[in-house]
Order: structure tokens, then sequence, then C-alpha cells
């Protein structure tokens, strides 16, 4: 039997664009989900007087999320962002429509969202990818070998590694800590107070400024412009949407994610042995991580594209398909729903609540979400927040946004 995912004649299949690039954007965002709570959307802070089952327990799936999603997740979300608009980029300069003012206004828009979100949490990242995908305009129509240069110098994140070395050979120097340290001890006092307009008005500010902090002295920025250019070329060639190019492309990432994963999981292991200690450590276990967080990015986006092409694993991975559709929606809705439940102006459920219950906390309402959005589909082209944006987008509210039925449709015509 064919796979539901084959083309004729190496023709790009639409319904592998469809189902596959969101499997793999809601796979991310499942990720992503699961590391907010451990971290209780930021606020890490747990129950005292646990008993010392649950505090192993509790740190076996703190440990866990970290290790399988912390700066996967995210980053696998960046690129997809880069393949999403590299396709609307396309699809744009085809009809006609000037590229160079209607993304920046697109990027706005997203902006204005993470604005928003920011101001209830301050883990948010739609702002910082909507400021950092402006250059995208300006180079997604270079050639394949300038873009791959483009990634790959952006991926090395050639300033954090210089620092890195610096402190590697220099166990004299004694680093600063970052600033967005400093603004997040206040911050996660008041997530922890009772107060929800204190919250408000100190994310609205200096909440904004720990994201844009946070994002730039761990070097992260880089990285995400790296992904968002590899995002253009996989879109560029429509390398998701035709089932033996993916097939290729999967297998190629696992081997370069495994090899890759290999040499930087024991060279981060090893920091401990090399002496390197305080701040110092901070700064090279960053630098080092932020490769084998790559590494096991790449694991996790090549052993999913094989697994989603393999007739077998396609029905359960779909699970993920609502959620990388409605993605802006979900994401958003995540934290409109833990933060209250965990924030000291809510029910202040961090005083309750381990990591082991908190992940099988978000596993039922994942869950449930997932099963919301498969419904909402069924009704509607996109999410809430999703029409909006693409209303917003075309300075129009002529989008139709509930599905038609065949009956209602000939009626209209």
């Amino acid at each position: 039997m064919a796979s539901p995912c084959s083309t004729t004649a190496g023709a790009p299949a639409p319904q592998a664009r469809i189902t596959l690039i969101d499997a793999l954007r809601g796979s991310a965002l499942a990720g992503l989900f699961a590391v907010h709570c451990v971290e209780h959307f930021e606020l890490t802070l747990y129950p005292e007087n646990r008993s010392a089952l649950m505090l192993q327990l509790d740190q076996w799936f703190n440990d866990a999320a970290f290790f399988l999603f912390s700066g996967k997740a995210y980053a696998i979300f960046a690129m997809m962002f880069g393949v999403s608009f590299m396709l609307l980029l396309q699809s744009w300069a085809k009809r006609g429509i000037d590229v160079f003012t209607r993304f920046p206004w697109r990027l706005a828009l997203l902006a204005g969202f993470g604005y928003l979100n920011g101001i209830l949490y301050s883990g948010d990242i739609l702002l910082v990818m909507a400021l950092l995908g402006l250059p995208l305009v300006l180079i997604y129509r270079l050639p394949d070998k300038v873009l791959g240069w483009i990634a790959a110098l952006f991926l090395l994140q050639i300033p954090t590694a210089v620092y890195a070395v610096h402190c590697l050979r220099h166990p004299e120097f004694a680093p600063p800590q970052p600033l967005h340290w400093g603004i997040f001890g206040q911050v996660r006092s008041a997530q922890a107070g009772n107060s929800l307009g204190d919250l408000v008005e100190l994310l609205a500010g200096r909440g904004q400024l720990m994201r844009l902090l946070f994002t730039y002295e761990t070097g992260r920025y880089l990285q995400m412009l790296g992904l968002f250019v590899c995002g253009l070329l996989l879109g560029r060639h429509h390398i998701l949407e035709n089932t033996a190019v993916a097939r290729r492309f999967g297998g190629r990432v696992l081997i370069f994610g495994l090899a890759g994963f290999a040499v930087f999981l024991p060279l981060k292991l090893m920091l401990p042995y090399w002496g390197v200690e305080g701040m110092r450590a901070y700064y090279v276990n960053n630098w080092i991580g932020a490769y084998a967080n790559l590494a096991q990015m790449a694991i996790w986006v090549g052993g999913f594209v094989l697994l989603y092409l393999h007739d077998g694993w396609r029905r359960a991975l779909d699970w993920f398909v609502p959620l990388g559709r409605m993605s802006l929606t979900a994401y958003v809705s995540q934290a409109a729903f833990f933060v209250p439940l965990f924030y000291g102006f809510g029910f202040g459920l961090y005083r309750k609540l381990g990591q082991f219950h908190s992940i099988l906390v978000g596993i039922i309402f994942i869950v449930v979400q997932a099963a919301l959005a498969k419904l909402w589909l069924k009704h509607f082209h996109y999410g809430p927040l999703e029409w909006l944006w693409r209303c917003g987008t075309n300075r129009t509210w002529q989008t139709p946004l509930r599905r038609r039925t065949a009956g209602a449709e000939v009626a209209g015509v």
C-alpha cells in the first residue's frame, strides 16, 4: 500500500505538506509545553516539605523534560517558522503582493500578540521571533549557497564561542552575571505574589527587557536566526512536501544529529572535570550545550520525519497535526490557563504541585487541547488567533472562518 504522503512523478503532495509540517510543529509545541509545566511557566518554585520519594520523582521528571525538550523544542519551532514564512512569501510573490510591506506588517502583528502574552507570561517567545524575523524579507531571495553560509555562521554562534573559549583559557577570569538574572529575581517575586496588577506592571516593562536580554546574553538570537534561514531553505525546495526527498532529508539529518550528539554531550558532561567553575562554567556550558541541543534537535527532526513517512506510525503522529495547525492559539491558551493556575495571584498551585504532578496535569491538558483543536478544525478553517492574524495581515475581515457544508456552498453559488 502506498504511503498517504506519496506522490506521482515526484510531484510535491499538498497533503504531505499540510500534515507533516503541522505534525512536526505540533510536536515542538508539545515539547515546549512540557518544559513550561516543569518550570511552572517560569516561576520555578516548588512545594516545601516533600517526601524523599516525591523529591526523587520530581527530580527525574525535571531532568527528563529538560534533557528531551529544553533548547530543542523551541529550535524546531524556530525552524518551522522559517519554513512557513518562505512558503508564504513564495505565495505572495506569485500573486503580486509586495512582500516588503506586507511581511513586516505581519510580523508587527505577531509582535503585538507576543507583547500581550508577555504581560502575563514572562517566557513568551512570539515577540522575540517577530523581531528576529524581520531580516528574512531582505535575504529570502539570496542563492542557496549564500543562505547556507549565513545559516552556518549563525549556528556556530561565534561570539558565544569566543567568550566561552576565553573563559576556558583564563582560569583567573571572573565573568559577570548576566543582566537578565537580576530582573528574573524581581519577576519571580511578582509571579509568586498575590497581585495581578503588580505582575502585569512589571512584565509590561522590565519583563519584556528580561526576555530580550536573555535571548541576547545566551546567544540564542544567533541560533534562532540560523534556524530561520534553515527553514527558508527547506521551504524554498519544498523538502517536507515530497515523500522521497523528505525521507532522504530525514535520514541524513538523523545521522548528523547522532554524530553531533556523540561529540558534544560527552564534552558537556566532562566540564566539571576540567576545573571550570562558577560563572566560567555557566558560559562554557551554555556554548557547548547549544551545540548539543542542535544535535538533539536534529535527531528529533530526522527521526520524526522518518517515522511519519512510515504507514504504521503516521496515524499516531497525526495526533500532533491539530496542535500544529493552531499553534498560535494553542501556545497562547496554554499560558492563559496555567499562569493563573500556578501563580500567586491565582490558585498558587506552585505550592502544591511538584514537577511530576505538573507534568501529569499538563498531559491531561494537552490531550484535551488537541481533541478540542481537532473538533474546532472540523468546523473552521483556522484557529481563532490564526484567523485574527490572517485578517490583520490582509487588513480585511472578509477572510472566511467557518467551513461551509456542501449544501451551503451550492446555495451560496
